[in-house]
């Protein structure tokens, strides 16, 4: 298969049994920035990792996740495991100055879409409690927001057909639109006591995407149609860590991931960076920072400026957190 069309969040299966889950819509050459997520188990000892105690099982493989992949101090350590036995996972990025890993097409074996993965299970019919859980959650989600079920997935082990006692439900839904129908869906459903949100952590209780369905966690995240990706030529230029605060002008795009926040007015905290009065975006690559600042609300953020060259020549500055430098973060403030 060529495996063309791949999005945020869809998981592929390697040549080398790696399980890694597309990052973002842009292209990387000829493959897709991509985290990984699943090691097999004869591979751990090439990665100066520390594991989860739980073993994963597809088609007869067993497979280790890492417990942090993504921090300042291990993702170094995850580049160079690669640079030394699996050097095709990685590609500089000249722009950036920084290793990217990457996921070559020709090495893909299988991908996961979730979309397909939860048709393939209504189809199939459920075949264990969680799966049903996951069928009927998905259902009421569809029918209190009257999102088709066309516009929804399932995600993680359900969806790799891996998951076991403790697992829970990732739900993707297709559409800003769409997602934000089924966020009010979610509050409905849990005035009605169906459900519980999250809220036990600040960001939990601002995002209310993920909760408890008869006992079982789960969480709703957002992914761009086809027709909401659009693919630009640019060149990103990295000038250096700053700290800013802005006002939120657009939080539209904030949903997916990377989440963008169109930004204004924006000042340097703790600093007198002349040059953050020019930015107009914060992107963040932490899916953490998701939908966690609306329109009209204060931000701050500390991360990597950045100019942007558009292939018209047109340039902007952005703040980029979740370039695995230390102390990034992205913060609302309260009123």
């Amino acid at each position: 298969m060529a495996f063309l069309n791949l999005r945020d969040g869809d998981a592929v299966v390697t040549a080398h049994g790696f399980i890694f889950y597309i990052f973002g819509y842009d292209r990387a050459g000829d493959g897709y920035d991509a985290f990984l997520k699943y090691v097999p188990e004869e591979h751990a000892a090439l990665f100066d990792l520390d594991w989860l105690d739980v073993h994963w099982r597809l088609k007869g493989a067993t497979l280790l996740r890492p417990r942090d992949l993504y921090s300042p101090e291990a993702y170094p350590k995850l580049v160079e495991a690669f640079r030394r036995s699996f050097p095709e996972y990685l590609r500089f990025s000249q722009q950036l100055g920084r290793w990217m890993i990457t996921v070559p097409r020709p090495l893909i074996e299988e991908a996961y879409i979730p979309s397909r993965q939860l048709t393939r299970l209504m189809r199939r019919g459920a075949a264990d409690p969680l799966e049903e859980n996951a069928l009927t959650l998905i259902r009421l989600l569809s029918e209190a927001s009257a999102v088709s079920l066309g516009f929804f997935g399932v995600h993680g082990s359900i969806s790799l057909g891996m998951h076991h006692e403790g697992s829970d439900i990732d739900i993707a839904v297709y559409g800003a639109s769409h997602f934000r129908r089924v966020k009010q869906a979610l509050a409905g459903l849990e005035s009605e006591g169906v459900l519980a949100l999250r809220r036990e952590t600040r960001i939990d209780g601002k995002r209310l995407n993920g909760g408890v369905f008869r006992g079982v966690g789960f969480v709703v995240n957002a992914t761009r149609r086809f027709s909401e990706i659009r693919r630009w030529r640019r060149i990103y230029r990295p000038l250096g860590v700053v700290e800013v605060e802005c006002r939120c002008s657009s939080a539209e795009e904030s949903v997916f991931r990377p989440a963008l926040y169109r930004v204004e007015g924006c000042t340097s905290v703790g600093g007198s960076d002349p040059r953050v009065e020019w930015v107009s975006e914060v992107v963040s690559m932490v899916g953490l920072y998701r939908d966690v600042v609306e329109a009209g609300e204060a931000l701050r953020a500390r991360g990597v400026l950045e100019e942007v060259v558009e292939e018209t020549g047109r340039r902007h500055l952005r703040v980029v957190v979740g370039s695995a430098t230390p102390g990034e973060y992205l913060d609302w403030l309260e009123p």
